[in-house]
């Protein structure tokens, strides 16, 4: 079933580039000045000083859980100017959307925003999600049987915000709160979530504060070719700010790119996440999604802490089209005494660029992963990271 979910993932892809693509492959660039389709961008149009844009692209994807779904997704993207003219530009900032309606009447409405404010004097980073959609539980640890499924349903309303001002160069100092609710859950009957022995399996509210440290010298937030980002943040879920449970986690995410020839970029990523006290499951750490170690169903993995990393080689192909090769490797665990090679998970794949806008180098990316389990295809607004 899932060879063939993939084709017609892969098939409803490959149409959208064809139908999108084609406006622009018939004008005459020579003749016209540069123009845009839903954020489609001419290829003369490389100038470094574009001040704002916008994409959205109409999705429609089938899986085995939710049958048919359709939606749209876009990003704008825009800079604010500098206070003086001498002073250097303000990176790009981006606001990210994507909501979906599926065949069994079920919702997502996903928000994320990345603002500089002028001169990046601040920034501001935050997300915003509704979601009432199906998942599957394999259990908890890195060691799960694909064979010990079992389906869920809830409702949930999240809010992100992290508030940072800029101390240094690319170094900014904040705070972050996070504000969730998760109700309305509905279960496989006679299943562990059923039992109500798993933390969170009925639900409740999280409410955190914490802090944040973000050095970020990237060239361009959306598609770097050079820089370094690390970000260090905590967050403290307190009954005294409304928490139903109380526990901890703490962040770390490091990147770094290479521009070893003309857009011919070698990027890495690693990224850590450490809980302590009495976690609730959906607040857990995962393995598994479109990002990082993709070729694994999305939450496959579960259990307080995560660490893992990979690597991408991103050149140009021709004309908007590129390419990438990625490899990467994590798991989940509880104790490090549970990490082992034999469990370690490992992802590998390539994937083809379609260039939407050359001048803030935003791409759409078709990814095929390949885990342990088998791979999936990916098809994304964005880089991975």
């Amino acid at each position: 079933m899932n060879h063939i979910m993939n084709k017609i993932v892969f098939v409803f892809a490959c149409l959208n580039l064809f139908l999108f693509t084609l406006p622009l492959s018939a004008q005459n660039e020579e003749a016209r000045p540069p123009k845009r389709f839903f954020g489609f961008r001419s290829l003369k149009d490389t100038a470094t000083n574009e001040k704002k844009g916008t994409f959205i692209l109409p999705l429609i994807y089938y899986t085995p859980d939710i049958r048919w779904a359709g939606g749209v997704a876009g990003i704008y993207y825009f800079k604010l100017p500098a206070k003086k003219a001498s002073e250097k530009e303000t990176r790009v900032s981006n606001i990210q959307f994507l909501t979906d309606y599926t065949q069994n009447k079920q919702l997502d409405v996903w928000g994320q925003w990345n603002i500089f404010t002028r001169n990046e004097d601040y920034l501001l980073k935050g997300e915003f999600r509704y979601r009432d959609f199906p998942d599957r539980f394999y259990g908890i640890g890195n060691n799960s049987n694909l064979n010990q499924v079992e389906k869920y349903e809830y409702s949930l309303l999240s809010f992100k915000s992290l508030f940072l001002k800029q101390v240094k160069p690319s170094l900014f100092l904040g705070f972050d709160y996070h504000l969730e609710k998760q109700f309305g859950f509905k279960y496989t009957p006679q299943a562990s979530l059923e039992s109500g022995q798993i933390p969170g399996s009925r639900g409740g509210v999280q409410s955190a504060v914490g802090l944040v440290s973000l050095y970020d010298n990237r060239d361009n937030v959306i598609n770097a070719y050079k820089g370094n980002l690390f970000e260090l943040s905590s967050y403290f879920y307190l009954p005294a700010i409304g928490s139903t449970y109380r526990f901890t986690y703490i962040n770390s995410l490091y990147q770094k790119y290479w521009q070893i020839k003309p857009k011919h970029i070698i990027a890495l990523q690693a990224r850590g996440r450490y809980g302590f006290g009495e976690v609730p499951f959906l607040d857990l750490s995962t393995l598994g999604n479109d990002d990082l170690l993709r070729g694994y169903p999305k939450n496959r993995f579960r259990d307080i802490n995560f660490i893992g990393s990979q690597l991408e080689y991103r050149f140009p192909l021709f004309w908007r089209l590129g390419m990438v090769a990625f490899v990467g490797a994590g798991d989940v665990y509880r104790n490090t005494s549970d990490l082992s090679f034999q469990n370690i998970k490992y992802s590998l794949g390539t994937g083809i660029r379609f260039a939407v806008n050359p001048a803030e180098r935003l791409n759409l990316r078709l990814d095929y992963g390949l885990g342990k389990e088998g791979g999936f295809f990916y098809f994304i607004v964005g880089e991975s990271f």
